[in-house]
């Protein structure tokens, strides 16, 4: 046949469109909803991704490679290679403020390095000029808060042989500000490398090691060097920086290409998804124009061509398609990058809103392009395998039917609707696959959302905004302390626990030598009660000898046991899932128990929760209580970010199970629509001999619950793999909590596909009994 009869042949795909708008409006919709999910995904992702690079150059600085252990002339050889663009070297000494070096009185850090090292540890530039000379000193900023000084002012160093050195600051601005600015007890300064080394060989102390920071041109060509260095000076001399690395999809480390994985397996699920709604509708399509497709072959068409012309058909609703769906998936994106911004904030303070990524659009366009073309395959086939003769006898099923519906000793309408749904294998295989796949995301979200959550112990409902500790976890802090700190304006609670570690105990299972033993104040035990996975919550009152543990993988408690401490008998009757000591072996008690068992101690931790009316001057002046031995942490924004995370993550995990949701939604209706609609003159042919609405209502429903039945079998059977699988490969083995059985996800997910079966019964039935008889039995 020549070309240009096919091309006659293919004019006819907008004249079918404009026939057909109404039939082909589930389909388009199909594709517009796989192309706006793809691109606002990856449009969220790409701001993600940019927020993070932004937020990963400011905690951790935009070097790429770190190597420890050469030479200066070593150095000076990397700096020299096209691809690097800085080389910083610094070292640090004192880093836990162990050894006796005083700055104005508070525990110091001292870093000795170039401007370059500072240069690439820091998103900004700090404020004023490097110290250049002995006698000059650059500030971290949260010293240069709590001293209350400014460039030119003086600060004392004390050393340990009890000299004072009068320093002169030049600059603010150091590394890990985040780390340093929530500290009261513990500041930073910054010399140049020759006053570093010359102060700490007059103290006698071994020079640290130098490291020095490399920034490439790119991530990438950083990691193309990485093995050569690795080789030259050592794999334990090498080291990436994993945020910026990992940010830039570059990194080695297994936690990101687990990351990377995870991407790789959302796309893959989010592709197979719109496959199988497209398909299941372009089946539907093309099972109601059999006659259609009979008339072509009688003119002439052959089997390839109508394979050919339902792939162009199928491109042409992309082309309406495709545009809206890049439209909503913008909209949407920047709905989400808005909410993260400025509802949220925090680490998500930076992150970009109106913003087009050409990632998403592209994303968007290619998945929306190639999941229509793969939906398009078996329809086209089925096509394709339309007889001439179907165009004269009207069949809508291109399959030749070989024996009778089995009507078994049921209704007769019900084994009609069964036989309906099950009479295409294929057709019922997709709808199916549809079903068990939304059920199977669902199940495995949830236990992601439960990870998310644990990871997150800012969470918990006694996380303090300010805590006071002993310096070296020394039990420093008397009770009378907590009772000050009570009645200071702007603080909402206080507690206070104490934990004493490696204390000889013993079990009646014999298998616990020491323990780590707590005590938990009246307020820390109440807040707790959400976090009992294991047993119930110890009385109060300590009277019966109740504790609890840590339900952890590696902790050999259990609840039931009986643990002996100082001679006294503890009955273990629960376990949390976290707490404020991390250690394995741990037991909590109530205060007055374990007052009772070890004795009158000072409390080693002091939380402090504020109230709404608490400002940064509140915070100063709960840093009074600072001292040497008593070290005080400002853990506002670190408990912000934390919940902003958290917040996210539930956002984006929630948001993605509701469009999935919709989906699951959407499909189960347009399946049942279009399988009703397909089988119209059938349904007039039973209403002719005498079938009523009640049976064909009834008809209808069967066929939609079979659906429901066989998506829900396999579903909850995969998803529950699926959900055992990942909670033990990330809760189980990280927390230790045992698998159980989500009964609540699971009736959610049976009552929502129930509501769907009659939301999609309903129209279509309402369709079939307000038209004439005579009307639906002459449809095409």
């Amino acid at each position: 046949m020549s070309s240009t009869e096919m091309k006659s042949y293919l004019s006819l795909i907008p004249i079918s469109a404009k026939v057909r708008r109404r039939q082909n409006r589930m389909t388009i919709l199909c594709i517009v909803i796989a192309v706006f999910l793809v691109s606002a995904i990856f449009s969220v992702a790409d701001m993600m991704l940019r927020t993070q690079m932004n937020r990963a150059a400011g905690k951790d600085g935009s070097w790429h490679l770190q190597i420890a252990g050469i030479t200066q002339s070593q150095a000076e050889q990397l700096a020299q290679q096209p691809d690097v663009v800085c080389t910083g070297a610094g070292a640090v000494f004192n880093e836990g403020g162990e050894e006796d070096y005083r700055l104005n009185g508070k525990r110091v850090v001292l870093y000795g390095c170039d401007v370059q090292f500072l240069l690439v540890n820091r998103s900004v530039a700090f404020a004023g000029t490097f110290p250049e000379q002995d006698g000059e000193v650059l500030l971290g900023k949260g010293a240069a808060r709590i001293f209350g000084v400014a460039i030119g002012d003086s600060v004392t160093l004390k050393l340990p042989d009890g000299q004072s050195r009068t320093l002169t600051v030049t600059g603010i601005g150091g590394v890990d500000e985040s780390y340093y600015e929530m500290q009261f007890a513990l500041v930073d300064i910054y010399l140049p490398q020759e006053t570093f080394e010359s102060l700490l060989t007059g103290q006698g102390e071994a020079l640290p090691q130098t490291v020095y920071d490399l920034q490439y041109t790119s991530a990438a060509k950083a990691a193309k060097a990485l093995p050569q260095l690795q080789q030259q000076y050592g794999e334990d001399a090498v080291h990436e920086n994993l945020n910026v690395m990992g940010s830039a999809g570059q990194s080695n480390s297994t936690a990101f290409r687990t990351v990377y994985g995870m991407a790789g397996v959302l796309f893959a699920l989010v592709l197979l998804a719109g496959v199988l709604m497209i398909s299941g509708t372009m089946n539907s399509n093309v099972a109601q124009r059999t006659r259609f497709f009979g008339m072509m072959r009688c003119l002439g068409m052959s089997k390839q061509q109508v394979v050919h012309f339902v792939r162009m058909e199928a491109l042409n609703w992309c082309r309406i398609a495709v545009p809206i769906g890049l439209v909503l998936g913008t909209f949407s994106s920047w709905a989400v990058c808005g909410a993260l911004r400025y509802g949220i904030g925090g680490e998500f303070a930076t992150t970009p809103v109106f913003r087009l990524s050409m990632g998403g659009l592209c994303a968007g366009v290619v998945v929306g392009v190639v999941t229509v073309l793969l939906a398009a395959q078996a329809p086209a086939k089925r096509a394709a395998e339309v007889p001439p003769v179907a165009a004269a006898s009207g069949s809508e099923q291109a399959a030749v039917v070989h024996h009778a519906a089995n009507l078994g000793s049921g209704r007769t309408e019900t084994a009609l609707g069964i036989y309906h749904a099950t009479a295409s294998k294929k057709n019922w295989f997709l709808i199916t696959a549809s079903f068990a796949l939304s059920i199977v995301l669902a199940l495995g979200f949830i236990v992601i959302l439960q990870f998310a959550s644990l990871l997150l112990p800012s969470l918990a409902p006694w996380q303090a905004d300010v805590i006071y500790t002993g310096y070296d976890n020394e039990r420093v802090l008397p009770d009378t302390m907590a009772q000050q700190l009570r009645r200071m304006p702007g603080v909402a609670r206080v507690w206070g626990c104490t934990g004493l570690v490696h204390v000889p105990a013993s079990s009646d299972r014999n298998n616990v030598e020491q323990v780590t033993f707590c005590s938990y104040d009246d307020f820390m035990l109440e807040s707790s009660k959400s976090m009992v996975v294991k047993g119930r919550m110890a009385k109060n009152s300590g009277a019966d000898n109740e504790v609890m543990t840590m339900y952890n993988k590696t902790n050999p408690i259990r609840v039931g046991d009986t643990i002996t401490v100082n001679g006294v008998p503890l009955t273990v009757v629960g376990a949390f899932s976290q707490g404020i000591f991390p250690d394995d072996v741990t037991i909590i008690a109530p205060e007055t128990l374990f007052r009772r068992v070890a004795g009158e101690q000072n409390y080693n931790m002091i939380g402090v929760q504020l109230d709404r009316t608490a400002s940064d001057e509140t915070v100063l002046a709960l840093a009074a209580f600072s001292s040497d031995q008593i070290v005080v942490q400002d853990l506002r924004e670190s408990n912000r970010q934390d919940r902003g995370t958290y917040y996210a993550a539930r956002i984006v995990l929630y948001g993605f199970l509701a469009i999935i949701g919709g989906i699951s939604l959407l499909n189960i209706i347009n399946s049942i629509s279009m399988s009703v609609s397909a089988r119209m003159k059938q349904y007039g042919i039973l209403r002719a001999i005498g079938m009523d609405d009640a049976q064909l209502k009834r008809m209808v429903s069967a066929e939609a619950g079979t659906y429901a039945v066989s998506g829900l079998v396999v579903g909850i059977a995969l998803g529950l793999v699926l959900n055992r699988m990942l909670y033990i490969l990330l809760i189980t083995h990280y927390f230790g909590a045992a698998w159980q059985m989500p009964w609540g996800c699971l009736a959610v997910i049976v009552v929502v596909v129930l509501a769907a079966v009659v939301l999609a019964v309903y129209n279509p039935v309402r369709r079939i009994l307000m038209q004439p008889i005579t009307a639906t039995i002459s449809e095409l």
